[in-house]
């Protein structure tokens, strides 16, 4: 039994860091490895992996961005990251060996602990692939070196020198990352981000609900995922200081990541404008400006507004990636059911002939609904604004408006209509033409005589007496 431990514990042990860190990343981490795929762009082409050869470290760069673009699968992204930390861990060991550190447990033990290291440097969202692949390959350029200077007897130091060079070439020298916390808080966030993405709105609203102090940026997901359910003004007041992105305005001190989400916003809302900025700033910002999720986006705000030159652009750029081809075939060759959500989405662009000087995301939806009542996302996103701000002029104006023809009858709206007709000192026949809802009515009756009282924290009457406003940029 000794003797087997002696010979094959080791293994054991390498096996159980391999398992353990696979299940970290893919249990607890996963949402990091879409982030990194989304903000990359590899293609198929000589001209672009040409464009990798004059560089030291080409080789690393070329591998690790690779395979970074499978991250778009759930499991590829841990697999890939635990396969290439166990490659270089060995290329550790066979190092340290021929180093002279003869003992094999000893060897091993370092070796896992120098690869510990790269694994929590990838606990920062951009730490790349081709960081660890450069550590693997400088890792396998000592080792061959080394073996040369023991074995080679004519050419010992000629040789190593040429394998030296030859590896720092084509490896470069790894980027030393940080010595950090696993930062569960952005975790959540591109958590968020990607289920929404994906579509997952299910697990998107158990991911937010269950969540006892959600970010701001999953409160934003989760309003769009509702808005597009039409369901906004339902859960507008499920978070006491609520995020909806519509009082953000982008500018040179906006966050990347908030730049990254205002696209999303527009293309729900219609407006294929300010969606192609956002867009465009996203790519800007992204490493080497290439970004292949805002490739695609591109593509779709020029579809629907009716551009088709510039779209097959951006459709030519994504026919030539490996994970996303299929989808531009299908665009390119307009396969009906990829299609259908363009055609859907241009009912609803914005048709004013303006030139706009701010992007006041109010005068946005304005525009919206005036080009297309019937753009109910819009009509939410602009009362519900409203009511965040507790401007209930603005959103009896914007009511009457675009509710007069067709009601948008959601209690939410109802409960704001009971503040502007009490405040106005409305006669009853104004109540009963706009309160459609006698129960609303009679519990705005209990509320003030018990003003602020937790018993009514699910109404908007309470947030307009206790809640702060959210600030405008």
């Amino acid at each position: 039994m000794k003797k087997l431990l002696k010979k094959y514990g080791v293994y054991g042990v390498v096996a159980v860091w391999a398992v353990v860190c696979f299940l970290f990343f893919h249990l607890a981490y996963h949402y990091h490895f879409f982030y990194q795929e989304q903000n990359q762009l590899f293609l198929l082409s000589r001209e672009y992996i040409a464009s990798y050869l004059p560089q030291t470290g080409w080789a690393s760069r070329l591998i690790g961005d690779f395979l970074t673009q499978f991250y778009y699968y759930l499991l590829a992204g841990p697999a890939i990251l635990t396969g290439c930390l166990l490659v270089t861990g060995d290329l550790l060991r066979r190092l340290l060996q021929q180093w002279g550190l003869k003992n094999q447990w000893w060897a091993t033990l370092l070796a896992l602990l120098l690869t510990t290291v790269l694994a929590v440097f990838s606990f920062h969202y951009e730490y790349k692939l081709s960081n660890i692949v450069a550590a693997a390959t400088l890792a396998a350029t000592l080792w061959l070196a080394t073996l040369a200077l023991k074995r080679l007897r004519l050419l010992r130091i000629p040789a190593s020198l040429l394998i030296m060079a030859m590896g720092i070439w084509m490896g470069g020298w790894p980027a030393l990352g940080r010595l950090q916390m696993p930062n569960f808080y952005l975790e959540k966030q591109f958590g968020a981000d990607n289920e929404y993405h994906f579509g997952n709105f299910n697990r998107l609203f158990q991911l937010v609900e269950s969540d006892p102090a959600p970010t701001q940026e999953m409160k934003f997901f989760y309003n769009l995922a509702r808005a597009r359910r039409q369901e906004l003004p339902d859960y507008l007041l499920r978070f006491p200081d609520n995020e909806l992105g519509t009082f953000h305005r982008i500018g040179p001190q906006t966050p990347r990541l908030v730049i990254n989400n205002m696209n999303e916003l527009y293309w729900v809302l219609g407006d294929m404008t300010f969606c192609e900025r956002a867009a465009m700033m996203s790519n800007v910002f992204s490493r080497d400006n290439r970004n292949v999720r805002m490739v695609g986006r591109l593509a779709e705000c020029n579809l629907v507004s009716g551009d088709s030159l510039a779209a097959h652009k951006y459709l030519r750029i994504l026919q030539q990636t490996l994970v996303y081809s299929d989808w531009a075939d299908r665009i390119v060759n307009h396969d009906p059911k990829t299609w259908r959500y363009i055609v859907e989405k241009q009912k609803f662009i914005n048709k004013a002939d303006t030139l706009r000087l701010t992007d006041n995301l109010h005068m946005v939806m304005m525009e919206l609904l005036d080009s297309n009542p019937d753009n109910i996302v819009a009509l939410d996103y602009i009362l519900c604004s409203d009511l965040l701000l507790k401007d209930i002029n603005s959103f009896k104006r914007d009511y009457d408006r675009y509710c007069t023809d067709r009601p948008r009858l959601k209690k939410l709206y109802q409960e704001a209509l009971c503040i502007w007709l009490a405040g106005t000192g409305a006669p009853e026949e104004q109540w009963q033409q706009l309160i459609r809802m006698p129960e609303v009515a009679q519990r705005f009756a209990q509320y003030n005589s018990q003003r602020g009282n937790q018993q009514f924290k699910d109404t908007y009457w309470y947030y307009f007496d206790t809640a702060k406003a959210p600030k405008v940029d």
